[in-house]
């Protein structure tokens, strides 16, 4: 499975077009889905392979039960799938999306291990910053939950 890590700042041009890093262009593959991230903070780039699990998980949710298709209208209806890049590199994001994740010209790309996100680049420095302040927590909390020997 593809791997993102880093950030790099950059613009978005008058059209919405971003500019991927060639850093992340191979991982991102040639057929990719733009979305949200689960906060609407962001817009997440998803390879293939990724949105492929994505995609099938959301499948296994009944349309009978009503606040389970809540989640699947959030996430499918803000999803637009088999985007690929220009021959610059450059992918369109979408005005809508743009709009719920308040992003605006200086954008932030930032790997997640298994998908790019882009942020507004003053959000996402909020973000981090805001972390500097309960790093201890934060370490703590993900040490209990997901390595600790006690699960």
């Amino acid at each position: 499975m593809a791997a993102f890590f880093g950030n790099a700042s950059h613009t978005l041009d008058p059209k919405g077009r971003a500019t991927i890093p060639a850093a992340y262009r191979d991982a991102l593959g040639s057929s990719f889905t733009i979305g949200l991230n689960y906060s609407d903070s962001a817009i997440v780039l998803y390879p293939k392979e990724k949105w492929d699990k994505i995609s099938q998980d959301l499948s296994r949710i009944p349309e009978s039960d009503a606040k389970g298709m809540r989640y699947v209208l959030k996430i499918a209806g803000f999803s637009f799938v088999g985007c690929d890049l220009d021959a610059q590199g450059r992918v369109l994001l979408p005005a809508s999306l743009r709009a719920r994740a308040h992003i605006s010209k200086n954008i932030c790309f930032v790997g997640a291990v298994n998908h790019l996100e882009i942020w507004d680049e003053d959000r996402y420095n909020s973000e981090i910053d805001s972390y500097q302040s309960d790093k201890d927590d934060l370490m703590q909390y993900v040490n209990d939950r997901y390595f600790s020997d006690h699960q």
